[in-house]
C-alpha cells in the first residue's frame, strides 16, 4: 500500500472503525488522523508492516488493517448524496401529504412509517441518523 495516495482532509476506515478519521498531515511515509472527538493517531510504514498508533508512542503500535478511504455525504435541498458510491437518499411527499425517503441503494435497510412521515422535519432527522450510520455509502 502507498500512502501517498490519500491526501489532508480524506476521511478514512482502519481496523473494525465505523466513525470516519480526518487526515490531518499526510506524507509518503506516514499519516495523522484525528477522530470525531480529537483523538490523533499516526499511521506509518516499520519495513513493509503497516502499523497505527498515538503520535509519539510507536513503542505500542498495533498492525493497521484494511485502511481504506471513505467518501463524505453532501446535502443539497432534500436530497444526500455520498461523493464515492455516488448513493442517494432523498425526501419526497407522498399524494397522501405525507413524507417519505426514496432510495434504490437502501430500500431494503430503511425503516419507514407505514403512511409516511407528518412532518418533513422527522423524515429530515431519520435520514440524518441513517447517513451517520453509513459512513462508507
Amino acid at each position: 500500500m502507498n500512502l501517498g495516495k490519500f491526501n489532508e482532509n480524506d476521511k478514512v476506515l482502519f481496523n473494525e472503525r465505523k466513525t470516519p478519521l480526518t487526515v490531518n498531515k499526510a506524507s509518503k511515509k506516514s499519516l495523522v488522523v484525528e477522530g470525531p472527538k480529537g483523538g490523533k493517531y499516526k499511521i506509518y510504514f516499520d519495513n513493509d508492516t503497516l502499523l497505527v498508533c498515538k503520535p509519539g508512542n510507536e513503542d505500542y503500535s498495533s498492525y493497521c488493517k484494511d485502511l481504506r478511504k471513505v467518501g463524505e455525504w453532501s446535502r443539497n435541498g432534500d436530497k444526500w448524496v455520498h461523493s464515492k458510491s455516488e448513493a442517494l437518499l432523498e425526501i419526497v411527499k407522498k399524494d397522501n401529504g405525507f413524507w417519505t425517503i426514496e432510495s434504490e441503494k437502501f430500500e431494503e435497510e430503511l425503516d419507514l412509517p407505514m403512511y409516511g412521515y407528518s412532518s418533513k422535519e422527522y423524515a429530515i432527522e431519520d435520514v440524518e441518523k441513517f447517513i451517520g450510520k453509513k459512513p462508507e455509502g
